[in-house]
């Protein structure tokens, strides 16, 4: 495809994803794609449950979690990047006692993998807005307007975060040499793993990449595009007809410039305006209008004249039949239903079975968005909680950890071998301690106090569902799948098998659940047929046996009924008696994450990487050195926060702006390391600070240099700082 129309296919898709109504687009295949697999993949919202829930914890804590973080509203944007872009990351971080999630973008995240598949680390960058205010640093003209970037890169050991005000770049070059942003610091990843997973839309046979929904249909697409462009011209053009005479245009439609008169057909016929008068001597019949009129103004044309309206057809109807077949024909190879073009469908549920491939294609498409995405994030956070609550329980109880050992403390390697042993066999044995002690808390109900965190409850798997379809089901609909249910009963098929073709959606354990009533219709008719069984027993001990009249009938072997008495009593008991199943964790869905002692060595501010894999560690200052150049820690040399030997911040305590917040201060004087104090004259990049530190910094609002107070003194210098600033405006106003 061309130059031009790869900018014109780009345009069409940002304006969609934009929900740009002014971007010149015709063509609305995109938009209506879109808005079609928006109805199917979402329906009338989506439900996440756990797969496995014992203690009914984990359900409150995923509602929680969705509805604090918004997600069903955000999901609209999310499903129109995942489907333009083919992929996305979804990712989370710990925030004091909660997880804030974020879905990025295809230009906004770089996933690296390692030879294994696993994550190896990801480079995140995400804007958010400053405040425009008197002195804050979003006001300045100098470093480029109010808003801020924001780029990570996560890793398993450590997370490093840059805030500057020019944004920032993926390459590894002149460009990421030149960056330098205004603040930057070194946290520890508390989590020992990496907190995101990728998704992919269509992904391809080999490899971890996908294209986009659109990307191979570029070109129709933008064909497309020109044939409605055309359409739509020639009906503006060609839509009012056009008037056809032999007579100049000066006799027809025109009467003069200005003051001067010419006679034209209809002023000859006796009509006549406020400031155009009529070129007849004698009123016209009937006075100012009337009937005669119109047979004037056609006996004034003369017989060689020709006056007639013609309407062009605008749009032939070949066109218009290409234009719809066209349509019809992209949608289709997009998996979806044109709505406008539904002609094979003539009944109800005909078309109704037509949408099916529309919600056959968007289920695809939550797969790889949801259950191997969105779903997978979600565990991971469940693996997290669950390390919470083993680390408090292990704490409530008294249990302590071995220490780790440091291979900078051992200057003989034979010795840290052994010491290496030794912590393995001691870390063994403090894991089966408290394995027996929390399985001992469960079992009681009785856990310690200060315990935070999910119980480990085996399977962490994450399931989502529809909370209703998009056709909705008639009575006659729900009345006949019972009828189906019933009837597969009848045939011995348990009760939570058959209720799949009622309640499609919910779990084995929900379906158990709700057969915790009596079933009177089940019961009576197993009780018949056990009764049936007995009589027909009790007239085999009465009928004496053809081949031995000695003997009665119930004395031969191959005519023993009792089994079957058994299985009708089990069928009883498994109707009467029905719950769920409990299935232990596989360790499949655990990630990658650091083992005991890269973990250790993290919590000290050490490379990870000594212990089992190449480590990343960013130096702390505000230079911009990226991967691929210099500036980063040797192995085992101790960085964090800039000063070696300090321990680094959890970036669970640390504060970062989340995307398109609105700040009343500039993050990057803050608290950031490498940024100088809010409150200073000088700021990154010769900015300067006007005004007085208690008008730009709250935190500092009525106290001067050197001044001191706490408590009730620093409330009422502040109150006296804000009434002086009020009656100041109030002053200006009156001037």
């Amino acid at each position: 495809m061309s130059q031009p129309k790869t900018e014109r296919f780009r345009r069409i898709l940002e304006a969609a994803r934009k929900r740009d109504g002014s971007s010149g687009t015709d063509t609305m295949i995109v938009n209506s794609h879109l808005t079609q697999m928006r109805m199917f993949m979402l329906r009338q919202g989506l439900e996440f449950y756990p797969s496995q829930d014992t203690f009914g914890f984990r359900k409150s804590f995923l509602a929680a979690l969705i509805e604090e973080n918004e997600i069903d509203a955000r999901l609209e944007g999310i499903i129109d990047d995942f489907l333009i872009d083919g992929k996305g990351l979804w990712y989370f971080r710990p925030v004091r006692d909660t997880y804030r999630l974020m879905w990025f973008s295809k230009d906004n995240y770089r996933a690296y993998y390692d030879p294994a598949g696993e994550l190896e680390e990801v480079e995140l960058i995400y804007s958010f807005t400053v405040r425009d205010t008197l002195g804050s640093v979003g006001a300045m003209p100098s470093d480029g307007g109010s808003i801020r970037y924001v780029k990570l890169q996560v890793r398993r050991d450590v997370i490093k975060e840059s805030i500057t005000t020019e944004k920032p770049s993926f390459e590894v070059g002149i460009q990421s040499l030149n960056y330098a942003p205004n603040s930057t610091r070194t946290l520890r990843n508390s989590l020992g793993f990496i907190p995101a997973v990728e998704a992919f839309n269509t992904m391809r046979s080999t490899g971890m990449d996908a294209t986009g929904e659109f990307d191979w249909l570029a070109d129709h697409i933008v064909t497309h595009d020109d044939l409605v462009k055309n359409i739509r011209a020639n009906i503006t053009f060609y839509g009012n007809p056009t008037l056809v005479s032999s007579r100049p245009k000066q006799d027809l439609v025109e009467s003069g410039d200005g003051e001067e008169f010419r006679p034209t057909i209809s002023s000859q016929a006796g009509f006549y305006a406020a400031n155009r008068p009529s070129t007849r001597v004698s009123m016209p019949l009937g006075g100012g209008g009337g009937g005669m009129k119109v047979p004037r103004i056609i006996a004034n044309i003369e017989a060689t004249d020709r006056v007639a309206y013609i309407t062009p057809d605008a749009v032939s109807g070949d066109q218009n039949l290409y234009a719809r077949q066209y349509r019809e024909e992209l949608r289709n190879a997009l998996g979806g239903v044109d709505e406008l073009g539904v002609s094979t469908g003539a009944t109800a549920y005909e078309i109704k079975s037509l949408f099916g491939r529309a919600a056959t294609t968007a289920s695809r498409k939550c797969r790889g968005l949801l259950t191997y995405g969105l779903c997978k994030l979600l565990a991971l956070i469940v693996f997290h909680e669950e390390q919470i609550f083993r680390d408090s329980f292990a704490a409530a109880v008294g249990l302590e950890p071995p220490p780790v050992p440091v291979r900078e403390e051992f200057p003989d390697p034979a010795q840290f071998e052994q010491a290496i042993q030794a912590f393995q066999d001691a870390r063994g044995k403090f894991e089966s301690a408290l394995e027996a002690k929390i399985r001992e808390a469960v079992q009681n109900r009785q856990l310690p106090q200060g315990v935070v965190g999910l119980i480990p409850d085996g399977d962490r798997r994450v399931e989502w569902r529809w909370k209703g379809p998009v056709f909705e089901e008639s009575t006659e609909d729900i009345l006949n799948s019972s009828i189906v249910v019933r009837n597969l009963q009848e045939l011995g098929v348990n009760s939570i098998e058959a209720l799949r073709y009622l309640f499609p959606d919910k779990t084995d354990e929900e379906r158990s659940a709700m057969l915790s009533g009596y079933p009177f219709r089940m019961a009576q008719a197993t009780q018949q047929s056990i009764g049936t069984f007995l009589s027909l027993i009790q007239n085999m001990r009465q009928i004496p046996h053809p081949q031995a009249p000695d003997l009665p009938l119930l004395a031969d072997p191959k005519l023993d009924l009792t089994p079957y008495v058994y299985r009708a009593l089990e069928f009883l008991k498994r109707e009467l008696t029905y719950a769920g199943q409990y299935n232990d964790g596989d360790g499949s869905g655990d990630p990658a994450a650091l083992d005991p002692i890269q973990r250790g060595r993290a919590d000290r501010g050490l490379t990870a990487g000594d212990a089992g894999g190449p480590s990343f560690v960013p130096d702390d200052s505000s230079s911009g050195i990226y991967p691929g150049s210099a500036g980063f820690g040797a192995p085992g040399q101790p960085l964090a926060g800039g000063v070696p030997g300090a321990p680094r911040q959890l970036e669970r305590d640390a504060v970062l702006p989340a995307p398109g917040v609105r700040l009343t201060d500039d993050p990057t004087g803050g608290p950031y390391p490498g940024g100088l104090p809010a409150g200073t004259g000088e700021l990154p990049g010769g900015s300067v600070r006007y005004g007085a530190a208690d008008l730009n910094v709250p935190t500092n609002a009525g106290l001067f240099p050197g001044d001191a107070g706490t408590g009730p003194e620093l409330q009422q210098r502040v109150e006296r700082s804000r009434e002086r600033r009020v009656s100041a405006k109030r002053q200006q106003r009156k001037s």
